[in-house]
């Protein structure tokens, strides 16, 4: 079934644990840097977008009071002109 393992075998297998238990933490530092820098850029795009949102809602403020002045031109120009 089962044979004993010798005392380098074990040794061996235990450094062998560590190495991996050393590279899964550095790992999972990288990953968490990685995730703070990709909330970083998440929270840079969500405040992107909110400009952009703003910026949207005055252009087409100024779109809508435009055609309100051209429209109210045109209706003074067509029923109040007196020539």
């Amino acid at each position: 079934m089962s044979e004993p393992i010798t005392a380098s075998e074990a040794k061996e297998i235990l450094d062998t644990l560590k190495s991996m238990q050393s590279d899964i933490q550095t790992l999972t530092i990288e990953i968490k840097v990685t995730q703070a820098q990709l909330k970083s850029l998440d929270d840079k795009v969500d405040e992107l977008r909110d400009r952009q949102r703003d910026t949207d809602k005055r252009l087409w403020s100024f779109i809508v009071a435009l055609i309100l002045l051209l429209t109210g031109g045109l209706v003074k120009l067509t029923l109040f002109d007196k020539v």
